[in-house]
């Protein structure tokens, strides 16, 4: 970790004609990254579903409060700060790395204590082991955030992407070679942490970074983001696992292990998909020249990231009742209706995603803070409310909670524009969808009744209620539609864009502006 990393000049800013071409040439990168990591993922997901059961996906669950904080921590505290500054210096990035092996042995040894104090006599002494087990990775976590930020103010998104898919592989491939040895929940706990190991080792080796130091100065110019988007993290990661552990206190690990698996199809699944434009999104804001070039190219951002995930969405809903006991096995069949429900949360999720990128490249994480505090205690307190009832009010509340908070998210992003500009970032998707429901719904429900093969089911029903879907928004929105179809350029080989280049446009009466 000795050589010099780059040094940034001040005013690192960048018109947004150059950020929009630093977005084009950056999405090839991350989108083939993802496609390749969310292949071994899907594996991954239906081998480990029928080798492990879902009780311990239930233990899974609680522990992976824990674990997604080491990584999600140093990541959107120190290294964050770093690459929403205009400028660093080797100092900066000698004191994030100390300040983050400080706080991640704090957070290490309460992660010790809590497992011994409150996880053991709850969940039980597996949990409890396993938590032990993360505890450490804290400080691996520390580390891996600080040739990341390197790498990412660089805009270096084919080493980003290079490091995603190797660390998905490991983590895939030791997840499911310990499952096949005969362990369950800590074959998921130990898989992910082999990743890690690979992710820092490739970190170090496209931007190596100087070996930690104490720099007093160089820290309180970081503590102003890093403190409160520090503890906005420990807020958001609560929102978003907090309900598995209230499930698994009350409803037992096997309800825990079925509201994961909805949760993760509903919500979870779109945002690893998504993280191809939020991975970019914060660190591009970031060099925006202004207030008003930020939120232009925020919301072309947010338009076709919504177009492009939100069809996914209804497709979960109309074959979820086919597809997902058939994928996973029959056991699983209980986490159907709740992915049914959960996917409102999950397009509000997405959407809320792409405001929080906004508001962290603006440096408001004061706001985040309030925010994320505000959607924890709002959510975790409903859930311990309703879960008594059963897995479905526990889905119902989290649709719309998040649904909730993503107009309040656009109001503190945006103030009296929010609600004109929410509909306005989201209109393409949700009218295309609309259509999309009126041609699926009974094509579902008719081949359902008649029992066709559920791979004839997911490819017709697929087809058809797609096509719908882009003839609407290219109807209705020639802007978005010219958006999408610049981003497939930069994805999608030539011959699958001839094709597509063909279909047919109508003309109406309304603009393609839906602001």
């Amino acid at each position: 970790m000795s050589a010099s990393p780059v040094e940034e000049q001040p005013g690192d800013t960048r018109s947004n004609e150059e950020l929009t071409a630093a977005t084009a040439a950056g999405l090839r990168w991350i989108t083939y990254a993802r496609m390749i990591i969310e292949a071994l993922l899907l594996v991954s997901m239906v081998v480990l579903a029928r080798l492990i059961p879902p009780a311990a996906f239930g233990v899974y669950a609680v522990v992976t409060i824990v674990q997604e904080l080491t990584m999600t921590l140093p990541m959107e505290s120190t290294s964050s700060a770093l690459v929403q500054r205009r400028s660093v210096g080797r100092e900066h990035l000698q004191g994030a790395l100390s300040l983050g092996l400080l706080i991640g042995i704090g957070l290490a040894l309460v992660t010790m204590v809590i497992a011994q104090l409150l996880a053991k006599p709850i969940y039980g002494a597996e949990t409890a082991t396993l938590l032990m087990i993360v505890a450490p990775t804290f400080l691996l976590g520390a580390v891996n955030a600080i040739p990341l930020a390197v790498l990412r103010r660089r805009l270096d998104f084919k080493s980003i992407g290079i490091i995603s898919i190797a660390s998905t592989f490991a983590r895939v491939a030791g997840m499911i070679g310990l499952a096949l040895a005969g362990l369950d929940a800590s074959a998921l706990v130990l898989g992910t942490t082999i990743s890690v190991v690979v992710s820092i080792a490739l970190g170090l080796f496209f931007a190596p970074i100087p070996l930690p130091r104490w720099r007093p100065q160089a820290m309180r110019d970081l503590f102003p983001y890093s403190g409160p988007a520090s503890l906005a993290t420990l807020a958001w990661t609560g929102f978003r696992n907090g309900d598995y552990a209230i499930i698994g206190a009350r409803l037992g690990a096997a309800q825990a292990g079925l509201y994961w698996r909805g949760y993760q199809l509903a919500v979870e699944y779109q945002r690893k998909i998504s993280i191809v434009m939020t991975e970019m999104a914060m660190p591009i804001l970031s060099r925006t020249a202004g207030h008003d070039e930020l939120h232009a190219l925020r919301r072309r951002m947010v338009r076709l990231l919504t177009v492009v995930l939100f069809p996914f969405l209804v497709l979960l809903v109309l074959l979820g009742p086919v597809v997902v006991p058939w994928l996973f096995g029959p056991e699983w069949e209980p986490a159907v209706l709740p992915a049914q429900i959960l996917a409102a949360g999950g397009a509000a999720t997405l959407v809320i995603d792409a405001a929080g990128s906004g508001m962290a490249a603006a440096g408001r994480t004061k706001a985040m803070l309030g925010y994320g505090i505000a959607h924890f205690v709002v959510y975790a307190g409903t859930v311990v409310i309703v879960s008594p009832h059963g897995l479905t009010a526990v889905a119902i509340a989290a649709a719309v909670i998040h649904t909730l908070f993503l107009v309040v998210a656009y109001q503190v992003l945006l103030g009296e524009r929010a609600l004109r500009s929410l509909w306005g970032d989201i209109a393409p998707a949700s009218v295309g969808c609309i259509a999309m429901a009126i041609v699926g719904v009974p094509l579902a429900w008719a081949m359902n009744r008649a029992g066709a093969p559920v791979l004839v089911q997911i490819a017709i029903v697929g087809a058809f209620s797609g096509v719908a879907y882009l003839l609407t928004v290219r109807a209705t929105f020639a802007d978005c539609w010219s958006d999408l179809c610049a981003a497939l350029r930069r994805i999608v080989p030539s011959a699958a864009l001839e094709l597509l280049a063909r279909v047919p446009r109508f003309r109406v009466a309304r603009s393609g502006n839906a602001a």
